[in-house]
């Protein structure tokens, strides 16, 4: 299975739902559409998070930790017959993504705990997941569901998303189900504006997003999405 290694800036922001509409219909007329988007609305996104028994994953993210991982499956669309297992690797705002494939079947088996499968693929990202899932006995936390829409810039290799109607649920780990129940995350009436670029940001770029207008934070989606499972008062963020 092919494997995929990715190390860019992230940047993110929140914006308003009216200010996600606005930036919306400006990027339409300037950058080019994301060639995933599969309507005007963009495309579904599903990620399955997994963490430690400890929920290490969880605690580097609110304890700032300038170094920390995330493990996640990722699909696009329910009748998938193929699975994305990324490690997302995060040192401040650069971000190092390994990325390799698996099988629908494969998913499943990893899903119900059983780890072996991993190795099955002879893949060295996939191994790295099998020693830290063995390891720190992993499992699945939380699925996470949005509505993403994106815009590219291919000076500079820039992606601008829009991530909306983020909701997610934290007892039903079947990433393929249609009918999956999920609850609304974010509450404030706010979307989620990220900004990817491999070593320069233009003046250009920074003006047409009007980015020094909206409030940019250390947004997890995994984290938000756990959020109402809390056990202290500093996993709010």
């Amino acid at each position: 299975m092919q494997n995929l290694q990715i190390k860019r800036n992230e940047l993110k922001y929140y914006i308003s739902t009216p200010q996600c509409y606005l930036l919306s219909t400006r990027l339409k007329h300037i950058l080019k559409r994301d060639s995933y988007a599969t309507s005007s609305d963009g495309y579904f996104v599903r990620s399955l998070y997994f963490d430690s028994y400890d929920d290490e994953c969880l605690y580097q993210k609110q304890s700032g930790n300038i170094y920390r991982s995330k493990y996640r499956m990722r699909i696009y669309n329910f009748d998938t017959q193929t699975v994305k297992f990324e490690i997302k690797n995060k040192a401040n705002n650069q971000v190092y993504k390994e990325s390799a494939t698996i099988s629908r079947e494969s998913a499943y088996r990893i899903i119900e705990g059983d780890y072996d499968e991993l190795l099955r693929y002879n893949n060295p990202i996939l191994n790295k997941i099998y020693l830290k899932f063995t390891q720190k006995l992993y499992r699945p936390k939380v699925v996470v569901d949005y509505t993403r829409e994106a815009y590219v810039y291919d000076h500079f290799n820039i992606r601008v998303t829009l991530d909306k109607n983020l909701h997610s649920n934290n007892t039903n780990y079947d990433i393929f189900n249609k009918n999956l129940h999920t609850t609304p995350v974010i509450l404030e009436g706010k979307q989620i504006l990220e900004i990817k670029y491999d070593s320069y940001l233009p003046e250009h770029i920074k003006a047409i997003l009007q980015i020094s207008s909206f409030e940019r934070m250390a947004i997890s989606k995994y984290t938000l999405s756990r959020r109402f499972l809390k056990y202290r008062n500093w996993e709010d963020n």
